[in-house]
């Protein structure tokens, strides 16, 4: 796997808070108003009963979700770019500016009660397959082995679920998932997702910046080396 040819395709986190944001005409159009003062551009937007969602397409996608989720006090702050190719921490300060467009919407002391982050990257492989380059290179087995399933194999991959550790500050959950990429078999597909569970006093800021750096670290320290196979 070619570390040189990262390239970042999706972005997103995802807090889980109480008690829950009014959502309702007054503030969604409060929160449009402070989004666009915290120099955040938007296309569109939209507004239901229980969601208000605001909606980039250019120059990189970037969306904004305030959900009422429920159970009754619970709401949600989703901000994600679908399509991201681009700087993560031109992402995060981006998120800071969302944050305090929402803080000035809703000024109220809140709780996290849980937050996660999901980065997914794109690298070349080494081999004219990136499944090849996992099966045969980093876990050592034959091709041969793939026989009994009666069939080729177009693709595949790891799927690894880590849990909390006693060192970790948040706890922090981590799931893997490095596979060849179906739509050209010549790249890998790495999904690194962190979930932090644990409650967070009443008034915690939210800190987007050192949740996403936390993940980036990760990926860069851990999971590409891992992928590659190289020894610690």
């Amino acid at each position: 796997m070619n570390i040189e040819t990262r390239q970042t395709l999706y972005v997103g986190i995802n807090f889980f808070f109480s008690p829950m944001a009014i959502i309702d005409k007054h503030t969604y159009l409060n929160f449009q108003r402070a989004l666009s003062e915290c120099g955040i551009d938007f296309g569109r937007s939209e507004f239901t009963e229980r969601e208000i969602g605001i909606y980039r397409d250019s120059p990189i996608q970037f969306t904004v979700k305030v959900i009422a989720v429920g159970p009754p006090g619970v709401g949600q702050l989703l901000v994600l770019a679908p399509q991201f190719g681009g700087n993560l921490s031109l992402f995060a300060k981006e998120v800071e500016a969302v944050i305090k467009a929402f803080d000035n919407t809703w000024p109220m002391p809140r709780q996290i009660i849980r937050s996660d982050a999901t980065v997914q990257d794109l690298f070349e492989s080494n081999t004219s397959h990136a499944f090849q380059e996992l099966w045969e290179v980093r876990l050592k087995q034959q091709p041969a082995s793939l026989a009994p399933l009666g069939r080729p194999v177009l693709g595949g991959g790891l799927r690894l679920v880590m849990p909390p550790q006693p060192q970790d500050t948040g706890p922090t959950q981590i799931e893997i998932k490095i596979e060849s990429f179906l739509t050209d078999s010549r790249k890998f597909f790495i999904e690194t997702s962190f979930v932090w569970p644990q409650p967070l006093p009443l008034g915690t800021t939210l800190d987007p910046t050192s949740r996403l750096n936390q993940v980036n670290q990760f990926i860069e320290g851990n999971v590409i080396p891992f992928a590659r196979g190289e020894q610690s």
